[in-house]
């Protein structure tokens, strides 16, 4: 029977039709919205028993009364109507609110025409088996709902984080978006208020509109899984979920429900199209990733189809599967995911042992490398110190020798016999000098008492070349330094002042050794014709040579000008150096 008002408190007395459940108004009355009112009556054999009592589902929300004593109401039963429609209820009946005889179940239904208004089956028997049935209906209608809601934003939260760190898994973005949209969509499955609305219209609004976004995160899913891009076919999809949601909220109140129909019907073919053609794309590319995910979208494909039916009506019952056969994707995708993993982890063992072997083989070569290595170092040691050698005997015997034979073609008839010998003992104790600076001699050497020695010879050499020598010598009183440092110093002093006595034809040369402020300063400076620096650079001497080499071993710091006049070498080398 149909109310006259939202807000009748009893049924009239007249006018009664009878229907079968499951009933749904809208086709009997036609764009109604408001209250309907079912009665149904049984006889009930004395004596009395316990009996159960299930109402699967009320479309929107109502009130439930035996025998004039009300056993359920919903909060709101006007607009905002409290969201009950995917609600089983039970009861369990007894005396005295179950009397023998006759019984009567009034139920008011406040509900709108456009979202099938109406009552489904109810059914009384024993307790244990509608307890049983409750129990079912309620793990199909509610948890399996929630269950799918929070299995959605665990895998939203998942993917999201994996597109995150890896931003070119495009398809991991896109599906934790749409699995997102789909959570807020599903919502509408256990949602009991249309919060914030301030009706139901808005609701469906606001629910159709997730849907068709989520169709455009679907498809382009769906692309990206298969490495590809349409981007007409994504703009196309973009404008169409734009254009509807903007129709969604234009409309008006009343005209809402046929927009929000024609949408829903667009949305969920759209959704079956994308799973057909990832179906389809699956069977035509063997090597496409989609083939492991194509089973699991048949399934939402078919579950979709069913919905669609049940929406239209086609089906008469208002159970919707889509929500619950997300949990079938999910779990294709986690397959999915496992199945890379382990693949990837396949390549990993792989490339461990290819890399193993290539390592040793790496080895081997390396091993025979640094044996060549080894070989050529020694060699080239043994040439390096060859080289050495060969420097110290011509800046020191070389010198010493040049000296001497420039004194013997000067003045050969002045020369005694002592004199000869103490020539060939200067040329001794710089051989001494030579082998204790190779090692024969252990421990740091005085370098005051090795200077000595060499200035009194160079100074004999130069001033029988009438070169005027003057030197000036400060703060080496407690300096020593190992041999192989002593030697360099000695015999840079040596090469420059050599030098000084083959090239300059200068008459005064000063020698400067200093030690102060932590380095030791060796300087000559005479007064010859000069040279070109950077001319000389270019084109070195055996001299020139000599001196850079041993500022380098020293890592010294060495300072060459020169000009007509004047010519200055100056060698500092900080204290400590390894030489």
């Amino acid at each position: 029977m149909r109310a006259a008002a939202w807000d009748d408190t009893a049924p009239p007395a007249e006018g009664w039709v009878p229907v079968t459940l499951p009933d749904s108004w809208g086709p009997r009355w036609p764009g109604f919205d408001g209250v309907v009112w079912y009665r149904l009556t049984w006889e009930q054999p004395a004596p009395v028993r316990d009996t159960g009592l299930l109402l699967h589902y009320l479309n929107m929300a109502g009130e439930v009364s035996l025998n004039g004593t009300p056993i359920s109401r919903d909060p709101s039963l006007v607009e905002p109507l409290t969201r009950a429609w995917n609600t089983p209820r039970y009861w369990l009946l007894a005396p005295p609110l179950l009397r023998p005889g006759s019984n009567t179940l009034l139920v008011r239904v406040s509900g709108l025409s456009a979202y099938q208004a109406g009552l489904g089956p109810v059914d009384l028997g024993p307790p244990a088996t509608l307890q049983a049935a409750f129990e079912q209906e309620r793990i199909v209608r509610r948890d399996l709902q929630v269950l799918g809601l929070a299995l959605s934003a665990a895998v939203s939260a998942f993917f999201a984080a994996a597109w995150l760190l890896r931003r070119r898994e495009t398809a991991y973005g896109w599906f934790a978006l749409m699995s997102v949209l789909w959570l807020l969509f599903g919502y509408n499955q256990i949602a009991t208020s249309p919060w914030p609305f301030a009706d139901n219209h808005g609701w469906q609004a606001l629910n159709t509109s997730l849907l068709l976004l989520f169709d455009v995160a679907y498809l382009v899913f769906a692309l990206r899984f298969c490495q590809t891009r349409k981007p007409r076919l994504e703009a196309f999809a973009l404008l169409v979920a734009a254009a509807g949601v903007l129709d969604l909220w234009l409309a008006s109140g009343a005209g809402l429900p046929a927009h929000r129909a024609a949408w829903t019907l667009v949305g969920g073919l759209t959704a079956i199209a994308v799973n057909c053609g990832a179906i389809v794309h699956a069977l035509r590319h063997r090597g496409s990733p989609m083939r492991s995910l194509a089973p699991f979208m048949a399934v939402s494909a078919a579950a979709a189809g069913h919905d669609l039916l049940v929406f239209t009506q086609v089906i008469d019952s208002n159970t919707y599967y889509t929500t619950m056969s997300s949990y079938v994707l999910l779990l294709g995708m986690a397959m999915t995911q496992a199945a890379r993993f382990v693949q990837s982890l396949d390549r990993i063992e792989h490339f461990n042992t290819e890399l193993i072997e290539e390592v040793n083989a790496a080895k081997s070569e390396l091993a025979v490398t640094l044996a060549q290595q080894h070989a050529l170092a020694l060699a080239h040691a043994r040439i390096g110190e060859r080289v050495n050698l060969v420097s110290d005997l011509h800046d020191g015997l070389g010198g010493m020798l040049l000296g001497s034979i420039a004194t013997l073609e000067r003045r050969p008839e002045a020369l005694s016999a002592p004199q000869l010998l103490a020539m060939l003992k200067s040329l001794r104790d710089d051989l001494r000098l030579i082998i204790e600076a190779t090692g024969q001699s252990e421990g740091p050497l005085a370098f005051g008492e090795l200077l000595a020695p060499l200035r009194h010879r160079i100074s004999e050499s130069l001033d029988a070349s009438g070169i005027d020598c003057r030197w000036q010598v400060t703060g080496i009183e407690t300096l020593e330094l190992p041999p192989s440092q002593s030697l360099e110093l000695l015999r840079f002093l040596q090469e420059a002042l050599t030098n000084v006595l083959k090239h300059s034809a200068s008459r005064r040369v000063d020698v400067r050794v200093q030690c102060a402020d932590g380095a030791l300063e060796l300087g000559v400076r005479d007064d010859g014709r000069g040279f070109a620096v950077e001319a000389a650079a270019k084109g070195q001497g055996a001299g020139l040579r000599s001196l850079h080499a041993r500022a380098r071993r020293l890592k010294a710091e060495l300072r060459l000008a020169s000009r007509p006049g004047e010519t200055q070498v100056v060698l500092r080398m900080p204290l400590g150096t390894v030489g």
